[in-house]
């Protein structure tokens, strides 16, 4: 039996891998998420523009009828039918569709669940990749290395090692002070996957010959002896790289960042609504306590357990978030303030032709 050092797996194809090495032509994939995260939050800022100038409006309309919905709810709360007939009288009276108001809302959340989703699933993918990659490249540097030196074995174990740090240095993903982007941002995390950690990224699957003809296996059906032998050629070229200094990939840096942009993005988003409530006498909203902890532990999650690259886009588009928030704010405000005006000269026209 032998084991073949090939790829195990092929490249992601689809549109967020093709969109994602599109923007890697800026040189680095970290670089290049977060121009892609920019590039999202700006076509999504439309959306995120009406969606929030519709919950104001909704906000504003059920402030003007919050009397009349008390006094419903004081004579009909006891049936709740004849309740939702007389609210639904009183919204089509004032022409408020309470669930029209909810449609930018909808859209916008789910638009924003699925990037989020389906370009977490093409990263982790792209990271499995990478890491089977770099193995396969590093692996036939050694084999090379180890075959064309003359010497003794030592020498050649030294010659292919010294070869396979080099080529290392060329091909890894680094970013600023993480030295492996496929890989989670921690000080436990060795920015070279240990033997366990890459069999699990390849799906537990390797190649290997029998009878003259290579057979795609899972791992746990080969023989102990077959296994031993799969590791050890896996710890014969990357092992002397895990040992080597500094290969620790980070110190917690962008969980950090992750927790710390997600909670200041909630907290501010609470702020404003709370404050305009106030400003404007509309209805106060109750501020949600466990939406200001739970987002912010799930991000914290994602940038713990994967892939460095996703955190990056996750704290790229938390900041831009809090960046843009006030701005699109004051926006609306002018927006409103416009109309605000012309409805008050057309009233002052209206009344002047009836004199």
């Amino acid at each position: 039996m032998a084991f073949i050092g090939s790829l195990l797996i092929s490249a992601p194809t689809g549109m967020w891998p093709s969109i994602i090495n599109a923007f890697n032509s800026v040189g680095n994939y970290a670089w290049g998420i977060i121009l892609l995260t920019i590039c999202i939050k700006l076509v999504m800022s439309p959306l995120d523009f009406f969606n929030k100038k519709v919950t104001r409006k909704n906000a504003k309309m059920q402030a003007v009828l919050q009397p009349e919905m008390a006094k419903i709810q004081k004579q009909y709360g006891h049936d709740k039918n004849l309740y939702n007939q007389k609210l639904s009288e009183l919204y089509k009276k004032n022409n408020f569709n309470i669930m029209g108001s909810c449609v930018f809302m909808l859209v916008n959340l789910i638009l924003t669940l699925v990037i989020f989703l389906t370009l977490w699933g093409s990263l982790n993918s792209m990271a499995n990749f990478k890491i089977a990659d770099q193995y396969n490249q590093l692996e036939t540097v050694y084999n090379q290395t180890y075959t064309e030196t003359q010497g003794t074995e030592e020498e050649k174990i030294i010659s292919a090692n010294s070869a396979v740090k080099i080529k290392y240095d060329e091909i890894k993903d680094s970013w600023l002070w993480i030295e492996n982007v496929w890989v989670s941002e921690t000080p436990w995390t060795n920015s070279i996957p240990d033997f366990n950690s890459y069999l699990s990224m390849i799906g537990n699957k390797v190649e290997i010959i029998e009878e003259g003809e290579p057979v795609l296996k899972n791992f746990s059906e080969l023989t102990e002896d077959q296994q031993e032998e799969i590791k050890a050629n896996y710890e014969k070229v990357m092992n002397p790289l895990r040992e080597s200094v500094n290969r620790v990939n980070g110190y917690l840096i962008l969980p950090i960042l992750a927790i710390g942009t997600s909670l200041l993005a909630q907290f501010l988003m609470q702020y404003r609504v709370s404050k305009k409530n106030k400003s404007e006498n509309a209805v106060a909203q109750p501020t949600n306590k466990v939406l200001l902890i739970v987002l912010p532990l799930i991000m914290g999650l994602f940038t713990l357990f994967y892939n460095s690259v996703f955190a990056i886009y996750i704290i790229t588009g938390q900041i831009i978030s809090i960046i843009t928030a006030p701005i699109i704010d004051l926006i609306i405000d002018k927006v409103e303030a416009r109309a605000e005006k012309k409805k008050e000269a057309k009233v002052v026209v209206e009344y002047s032709r009836k004199k």
